[in-house]
């Protein structure tokens, strides 16, 4: 977790054309009113720009949308880029980067179409920037890199030096700081031969941070109270947000509690102005880390709390989910037509190869056809054998390509974080497969007045179990959906029926006694009233009253084919308020560990259960995680992990 913000050097194409006093709605209103179309684009394309520069991210988000539809209107290709890399900058700075990326990969196909080199290395850089973020650092560089070599050859001073300093702050997070020095310093040299305050202030907020990290806190301190005088001139909210930030870490690491306290909070006041999350998860960080120091524990829980909210907005789902996506067209086209590129480049290549070839045997036939044979033979076989080579790293490739799309396809039929916050009272689910693919799943339906949920593990594990947990996560859903069944027995009696029927179809010699164990509840909202049944997985009820668990045993058969098919029972729980229920599979208590390389077992688990009763249900979910993982040490996990826990309200 970094202790303190790297500002990043997104430099504007156009600097707003007016005062700050008169803000972003009087620029925009001044665009709209304009005549000439390619001066009220441009105009807009400023107040896209002066809103994220100023703080105001959702307005110029709102106007930048409401501009691009004119750009697509009048078929300005190159100021619609603009705007679509504007708009990705406010949606950075909010913290949302799946919708930033989206931008500025649109932005970015039509400037290398356009040929705008200037605005292409600008859009280069900002990817490179939320690379950085996501931590991933060598495809920030990668980026960072093809936007300095565009501007080293364009001879964009500015713009040389926004990438340095870039590249600077990749050597900073991997911790190479004589690097992140080294680049640092040429950043400084160009902006200050180029008088440039903005440039100037990044420069030394960076330096400063670089020296913190390497514990030389005078000098941090020095070029932090420089960055932070040059931002308070400029008036830029977000700059001093984090410059303040920055300085309260560091009185943190000097144990100067009052300072520390002073800086963080004024961070944290502008940050929740401007919706910085960045800087706001890193200051309740830091604001915890204080309160620790200073004795007062309570504060250092809540602001921990606080940290670990806005923590978690940052790594939602979709975000990852529509980033990926939208990378994965962008390097598509490109990669479609290098291929194309390259595949005309080898046809050449070989015309003028076959030609050679031809004419140099019929030089040397006269005199050395036996050679000539030879030579040939061996060439052929070491033809075959690089093809066969180059085959199986391309299948091997294609395999492992399948099963992470698998994994996507999986994880997308899952119930999302916001939809069990949204279905169920305060519950947590750990879900840990063995493999990249799981036989382990959890369900969650609504229909009703009823909400129905479930923990399944199908036979096997990996790209086998996954494939199963598909065939019955589709009976379960056909059960609900399809029959209209809510009474768990008959639920798990036509999951049984239609995954037999299923496994049965195909004519070859297969095992269709595959199948699934599972725990199912049905909870009636009006009633308050829950239902159950398993198959071969029990139902723990933690009692408030008795601080024990109590076990609901399941029917001893499989959802699938058995030798003694019966109908699956049906139990009614009485519960009480703060009671608790858990839905397990049989990973956790399976797995082998501890000093004697032994299994977990179910006794163990129940009183881990019981021992951390006192704490909330959804924060059991870290010990249970770290108990595991600690028992596990370097062995290998044997089977995939599922359980869910849900406190009765």
């Amino acid at each position: 977790m970094k202790n303190s913000l790297l500002t990043i050097a997104l430099w504007m194409l156009f600097v707003p054309c007016q005062a700050q006093t008169s803000g972003i709605d009087s620029i925009y209103k001044l665009g709209k009113s304009e005549k000439n179309i390619r001066k009220k684009l441009l105009i807009l394309n400023n107040a896209i720009a002066y809103g994220w520069y100023y703080g105001d991210y959702d307005k110029a988000i709102r106007y930048g949308k409401e501009s691009l539809k004119l750009a697509y209107k009048y078929k300005n290709d190159s100021i619609a880029s603009l705007m679509d890399n504007n708009i990705g900058i406010a949606y950075d700075y909010k913290g949302d980067y799946s919708q930033a990326l989206a931008h500025f990969f649109k932005a970015l196909r039509v400037a290398e179409r356009i040929k705008d080199r200037d605005n292409e290395a600008y859009i280069l850089s900002n990817i490179g920037l939320i690379y950085t973020n996501l931590e991933q650092f060598e495809k920030a560089l990668k980026y960072h890199r093809k936007s300095l070599k565009i501007r080293q050859e364009i001879h964009y001073e500015k713009g040389v030096s926004a990438s340095v300093n870039n590249m600077a702050i990749v050597f900073m997070n991997q911790k190479k700081y004589d690097k992140a020095i080294y680049y640092y310093n040429q950043a400084l040299a160009i902006d200050l031969k180029l008088s440039d305050s903005l440039g100037l202030s990044d420069d030394y907020n960076n330096l400063g941070v670089c020296y913190q990290e390497t514990e030389d806190y005078q000098k941090s301190e020095y070029y932090q109270l420089k960055a932070l005088e040059i931002r308070k001139n400029m008036n830029q909210p977000l700059g001093v947000a984090t410059s303040k930030l920055n300085l309260g870490v560091l009185a943190v690491k000097s144990k100067k509690f009052d300072k520390a306290e002073k800086y963080l909070l004024g961070s944290v006041e502008l940050a929740k102005k401007l919706g910085a999350k960045e800087i706001l998860k890193t200051a309740y960080q830091s604001l915890s880390e204080l309160g620790d120091k200073r004795g007062d524990f309570k504060s250092a829980f809540e602001y921990l709390h606080l940290f670990n909210q806005v923590e978690k907005e940052l790594a939602n789902e979709d975000n990852i989910r529509k980033q990926t996506q939208e990378e994965m067209n962008y390097e598509f086209d490109k990669k479609r037509l290098a291929t194309a590129m390259e595949n005309k480049k080898k046809q050449e290549q070989a015309l003028i190869i076959n030609w050679a070839i031809a004419i140099v045997g019929i030089l040397i036939l006269g005199f050395s056809f036996v050679l000539y044979r030879r030579w040939n033979e061996v060439k052929k076989q070491k033809l075959v054998i690089e093809e066969k080579s180059r085959q199986v790293e391309e299948k091997n490739h294609e395999i492992l390509d399948s099963i992470n799309y698998a994994k996507r396809i999986q994880t997308a039929i899952l119930p999302s974080i916001q939809m069990r916050e949204r279905i169920l009272p305060e519950h947590f689910v750990l879900y840990e497969p063995k493999d990249i693919v799981a036989g382990d799943f959890y369900w969650l339906e609504e229909t009703g007045d009823s909400i129905i949920f479930a923990v399944a593990d199908c036979t096997g594990h990996g790209v086998p179990g996954a494939m199963m947990s598909v065939v019955c996560h589709n009976a379960l859903n056909r059960s609900v959906k399809e029959f209209g069944l809510r009474d768990p027995g008959l639920i798990l009696d036509k999951t049984r029926e239609l995954i037999v029927d299923e496994l049965s179809k195909e004519e070859e010699d297969i095992d269709i006694s595959d199948g699934m164990d599972i725990s199912l509840c049905t909870w009636n909202k009006s009633s308050n009233g829950i239902t159950w049944a398993g198959a071969n997985n029990p139902l723990w009820i933690w009692k408030k009253e008795s601080k024990d668990i109590v076990e609901i045993k399941p029917n001893k058969q499989p959802i699938g084919k058995h030798f003694d098919m019966k109908p699956f029972t049906t139990h009614s729980v009485e519960l009480e308020k703060g009671d608790r229920i858990y839905l397990i599979t049989d990973g956790y208590a399976d797995q082998f560990g501890g000093p004697e390389s032994k299994k977990f077992k179910a006794k163990n688990l129940k009183n881990l259960l019981i021992q951390i009763s006192n704490e909330k249900v959804n924060q059991q979910i870290d010990i249970l995680k770290s108990t595991f993982f600690k028992w596990k040490g370097d062995l290998e996990q044997i089977d995939d992990v599922c359980i869910m826990g849900m406190e009765i309200s």
